[in-house]
């Protein structure tokens, strides 16, 4: 179904098992990629699975979204690791996600797609806004022919304000902020 067409009764509402508790269509096949990040990730109540093409372009050519380009990035996501390609919708997938989940949230899928996820769906939303202009500008100073990397005590300093922003989306996500 075009996602653009979806209506609120086109949802499904699926319990922890991926059995359907509501909704006309059937439960996606992807549930188990969504199961996963779930289980694996108690903090996590959303997850947003997309196919923008220049994230997926990357994908594709089998190249994580993981140099320190930008400092919105590194704030954001830390880095977008690749996961190896499995068919789409199988557990297969799942288990080749399963590693990077804990440590990220944004994951390519090569060949396929992108996963992200966050503390709510504006949070999970978000990040892959933030992977997609991501890729663009990967692409752009690869077509530049040139990257200029963040220095590694300045990355140093960004992931120390990653860790001071995921601790506010927490607290902001439970109500404590």
């Amino acid at each position: 179904m075009s996602k653009g067409l979806m209506e609120p009764e086109d949802i499904v509402v699926a319990d922890q098992q991926g059995r359907k508790l509501s909704g006309t269509r059937g439960v996606s096949s992807e549930i188990a990629m969504h199961l996963l990040i779930y289980g694996k990730r108690p903090d996590i109540n959303a997850v947003v699975h997309a196919h923008p093409p220049t994230a997926t372009g990357f994908a594709a050519a089998g190249l994580a979204l993981d140099r320190a380009l930008c400092a919105e990035l590194i704030v954001t996501l830390g880095s977008v690791p690749l996961a190896n390609y499995e068919t789409p919708g199988t557990p297969e997938l799942a288990e080749a996600l399963a590693p990077l989940v804990a440590d990220h949230e944004a994951i390519l899928m090569a060949n396929h797609g992108v996963v992200t996820y966050g503390v709510d769906l504006q949070n999970a939303y978000m990040n892959m806004e933030t992977v997609e202009h991501f890729a663009k500008i990967a692409l752009v100073t690869h077509m530049l022919g040139k990257q200029q990397p963040i220095a590694d005590h300045h990355v140093d300093k960004l992931r120390e304000i990653r860790t001071k922003y995921l601790a506010h989306n927490h607290a902001v996500a439970q109500g404590k902020d």
